[in-house]
């Protein structure tokens, strides 16, 4: 080998050396607790930060009945993955706007709403287009997530997992924005035909919805289940409020 091939040989291997540690040196999410205001409430939240590639866009995500948010668990793990797939996201506690004692009359429901309305005003407040927000939810707080967005919310897009008419009676959506509506193929809480119902409600009032099924899975999702959940709706985000090549200005 002659000279210059052990040089370019050499150049190439040190440029292999430096992308190798940039790699490893890259920092990965990140999140901190918070609190911010809905109607003069403090709301507790966790907020997630992308360590890579920041797609400029932002996720609320709505807990299910008797949920609560920590570093730990599925729904801290479904946080990050979105913060690593390149949005900021916010976790908030929303039962602290209305404490739920199981019969949830109309105004307990409003309040919850309003904390997610609240949360997107938060990001946009922050400096991230509203057409870059959205909101997800599961189980009872698919309904809070999917009927706040539709409501007079700002988000562009939501996401309801695991939910249905049994949840609540939706109300007649304000605003038309893309919804995906995840179901559990075996739920036996929140029941298949009443998520059936959900979606054709909100056809009637002309939501573009897309409907997908995690086969085999029950109301309570498994690892691989909660991973399959990701990939579907980072699909979802990925052609709307994530596009790399959205206008922002």
């Amino acid at each position: 080998m002659d000279r210059r091939s052990l040089l370019a040989g050499g150049v190439a291997a040190a440029g292999l050396a430096r992308s190798v540690r940039a790699q490893e040196a890259a920092p990965g999410p990140s999140y901190e607790g918070l609190t911010f205001q809905s109607h003069g409430k403090p709301i507790r939240a966790i907020h997630y930060r992308p360590g890579g590639e920041d797609r400029r866009a932002a996720i609320v995500m709505m807990h299910g009945s008797g949920g609560r948010i920590r570093n730990s668990g599925p729904w801290h793990e479904l946080a990050m993955r979105f913060a690593g797939d390149g949005y900021q996201v916010l976790t908030p506690l929303y039962t602290d706007a209305w404490p739920d004692d199981g019969v949830r009359p109309e105004r307990m429901m409003e309040a919850w709403r309003d904390v997610g309305e609240h949360a997107i005003d938060w990001f946009i407040e922050g400096g991230v287009d509203r057409r870059r927000t959205a909101m997800f939810g599961y189980s009872l707080g698919s309904y809070v997530a999917v009927d706040g967005a539709l409501g007079n919310s700002r988000a562009a897009a939501a996401i309801g997992l695991a939910g249905g008419t049994d949840v609540y009676t939706p109300r007649a959506p304000r605003r038309r924005i893309p919804v995906l509506v995840i179901r559990a193929e075996n739920d036996t809480h929140v029941l298949p035909r009443n998520t059936a119902a959900w979606v054709d409600f909100l056809r009637e009032h002309d939501i573009n919805v897309r409907v997908e099924v995690i086969a085999g899975a029950g109301h309570l999702f498994t690892p691989p289940e909660w991973a399959e959940v990701f990939a579907r709706s980072a699909d979802f985000y990925a052609g709307n409020i994530g596009r790399i090549d959205q206008d922002t200005a």
